[in-house]
């Protein structure tokens, strides 16, 4: 094989994502190795000239794409590029102009637009690497407050691909974290970029509450090899081994955690929090006497340390210690009234033996004067709700409505738990009740009217309610007393379960909802990211590809396909190309054609292909699989390069000129290639014309 070309083509197998075959894997090349020249100029400079010949060469692109190749999502994806820079200065001629090009093409072929699509291709765009493009849709998105949160994450981590300032990508994830401080992914990103940044004690910080928030298993392998490393640089540091621990613990591995956090309290005896860990991990253990030892370790000199009161009395109650149990909630109690955990520790100790008035009496067994309020009622029933114990939840709901009838949050609060258990008699009598006695408030004055709706508009409606606050669980049980249901009430189970990394039930619900609208290409683009989710890429594929059947303009599906899809293309191409390295053609071939039978239309499979049949000599069939690599995709260089060089070894000089030619003609940027077909041309032209 020609050097020059081999240099070329081992990067290109290897890096799946390269020079020739970035984009889609039916688009066109046409231009595409000086965009991604320009692209990682801008990476590392982003000059006004710069800047400026990067936008005329992707208006350029879109309009071959569109009107040539006549492959609009391509040109849009060119076009959304270009506003990446533009959109900096809207009111100017040139954005304007680009983006009326790019809302024409949205327009005309009945593309979805709205701003969940407008996500879910922005997420696809980053997954093809079409940075640019990506972010500007993020940036619109951002400016329109649409899930700002995720928006902010994706700009962080486009900002490490095409900035080389990650500061940049910092600030983003900041204020992602901002608007949901408890989102584990984006504070190990953080991390991540620090660490790079060799900050590695505030990288260490940021991991650790990432892996405190999470279970995910790739976060928390990656987080045993984090802290791992961590130790060995400073092997007296306390707080390094109690972050491995817990990490250890998030896997299951006991073992392994109780020998961290015995290292960590010997490094750091005075640390209770660290104790009260060790205290959790025995009682996880079933080891309740070793647990409660610890607990009353710590409290000799911490007498007020409720979380380890609480400790001892589930380590007590564990080993049948009722009443010294008890006497440990009543403790918290008396130095901190308002304890919830202590008020539902003592709950269950009670719960189905005695009434909710003997539970209460046992708080304050001191106190002789206290008397429950309505508030305190209230208050309490809160806590039961939350934690499902619904039945006397909404016991004390009503004594404290029967305390003070104009207790508007009571009033409220049982409401909602009438409407979700499907109480809807109960909930109506109640409201009215509320608005007899609370006429001016503004709240039971909504819901009053409210009432005048139909059922199953009114339980819609108080879905939607919780979905607008991820209340995931809420809204599907709204939407399961919703009758009959319809396939987009069963959709809207489906995606609830799946936020809720229920994919099971997400799948069983998609499938309901494709049994009454089996034309849905939307439903079967949801059904594709939960199996994706499940680790299915195969499931996810076909159920795309059914997805782009029912609508070719469903955008976002069609990226995702196509994405899929380079994935699995890439994984035969790297299989075949360790077969070639190693010689063994056969075996490539045999990888080849299993990628051939299932990609048909894929250029890259013939390319490949007929790079092996030149290896073995098979000049006939490698120049058939050239030619029908340059016939799918007009755009590929190296397809005509290769032809040119497989018709010159086949004593075919004159159509190997013509193939010369078409590959200078394809503006390709491969110097020495560039320099050889050149010679060609010149060689072969004084010989034949």
């Amino acid at each position: 094989m020609h050097k020059a070309r081999k240099k070329i083509l081992i990067p290109i197998i290897c890096a799946t994502l390269c020079i020739q075959l970035s984009t889609t894997t039916l688009a066109a090349t046409w231009g595409e190795e000086k965009q991604c020249e320009l692209e990682k100029l801008l990476y590392k400079n982003a000059d006004c000239e710069l800047v400026e010949d990067y936008v005329k060469h992707q208006n350029r692109r879109a309009t071959y794409f569109k009107i040539l190749k006549r492959n609009p999502l391509e040109a849009c994806d060119n076009l959304r590029s270009a506003l990446y820079f533009l959109r900096k200065d809207k009111k100017s001629e040139q954005y304007q102009k680009t983006y009326k090009k790019l809302d024409k093409i949205i327009k005309k072929q009945n593309y979805q637009n709205d701003d969940y699509n407008r996500l879910e291709v922005a997420k696809n765009l980053f997954l093809e690497c079409k940075y640019y493009a990506s972010a500007y849709e993020f940036e619109e998105l951002l400016e329109k407050n649409y899930e700002s949160a995720i928006c902010l994450e994706y700009l962080g981590d486009i900002s490490r691909k095409i900035n080389k300032n990650p500061q940049v990508a910092i600030d983003y994830y900041k204020k992602a974290l901002e608007l949901k401080p408890q989102q584990a992914s984006v504070l190990f990103k953080i991390a991540t970029v620090l660490n790079e940044l060799g900050k590695n004690d505030l990288a260490v910080e940021y991991y650790t509450k990432a892996i405190n928030l999470t279970d995910d298993p790739k976060i928390l392998k990656e987080g045993i090899s984090i802290f791992t490393r961590a130790i060995k640089n400073k092997p007296k540091n306390a707080n390094l081994y109690e972050a491995l621990g817990v990490t250890y613990e998030k896997t299951g591995n006991y073992e392994k955690t109780y020998e961290l956090y015995q290292k960590a309290i010997y490094l750091n005896p005075k640390d209770i929090f660290l104790k009260y860990r060790l205290g959790g991990l025995l009682y996880e253990t079933k080891k309740y006497p070793q647990a409660t030892r610890i607990y009353d370790n710590i409290l000799r000199d911490n007498l007020y340390e409720s979380q380890i009161r609480a400790g001892k009395a589930k380590s007590l109650l564990a080993l049948g210690q009722t009443n010294a149990a008890l006497k440990e909630y009543q403790v918290i109690l008396a130095i901190y009234p308002d304890s919830g955990q202590a008020k539902l520790g003592i709950y269950n100790i009670f719960k189905g033996k005695k009434d909710l008035d003997f539970i209460i009496k046992n708080f304050y067994p001191l106190n002789e004067k206290f008397i429950p309020t309505s508030s305190f009622y209230s208050d309490f029933a809160e806590l039961l709700a939350d934690f499902g114990e619904i039945d006397d939840a909404i016991k004390l709901y009503q004594k404290a409505i029967a305390k003070n009838n104009k207790n508007t949050k009571a009033y409220l609060k049982l409401y909602e738990i009438y409407e979700l258990e499907g109480k809807d008699k109960e909930a109506n009598i109640l409201i009215k009740q509320a608005y007899k006695y609370n006429p001016k408030n503004e709240k039971i004055k909504k819901v009053f009217f409210y009432l005048n709706k139909e059922a199953e508009v009114k339980k819609d409606q108080l879905a939607l309610s919780y979905l607008k606050n991820n209340d995931w669980a809420k809204a599907i049980k709204m939407y399961e007393q919703i009758e009959p249901k319809t396939a987009e009430i069963y959709n809207a189970i489906g995606n609830c379960n799946k936020y809720l990394k229920k994919y099971d039930l997400a799948v069983e619900n998609y499938k309901k909802a494709l049994e009454l609208e089996p034309d849905s290409s939307d439903i079967y683009y949801s059904l594709a990211l939960a199996y994706l989710d499940q680790n299915s890429p195969q499931l996810s594929q076909d159920m795309l590809e059914k997805s782009v059947n029912l609508n070719p303009k469903n955008v976002k599906a069609y990226k995702l396909l196509n994405y899929l899809k380079t994935r699995t293309i890439n994984k035969y191409l790297n299989e075949a190309y360790n077969f070639y390295e190693e010689k063994n053609y056969q075996k490539a071939l045999e990888v080849i054609d299993a990628a051939q039978e299932k990609y048909s239309q894929d250029p890259q499979v013939y390319y490949y292909r007929g790079i092996i049949y030149e290896a073995k000599g098979d000049y006939p069939r490698a120049i058939e699989d050239f030619k029908t690599t340059v016939k799918i995709n007009r755009g590929f260089s190296l397809g005509y390069y290769s032809l040119a060089k497989a018709y010159e070894k086949y004593g075919r000089e004159q159509d190997a000129l013509v193939a010369w030619e078409k590959y200078l003609s394809s503006e390709p940027n491969q110097k020495e290639l560039v320099d050889e077909a050149q010679k060609k041309v010149i060689e072969l032209g004084k010989k034949y014309y």
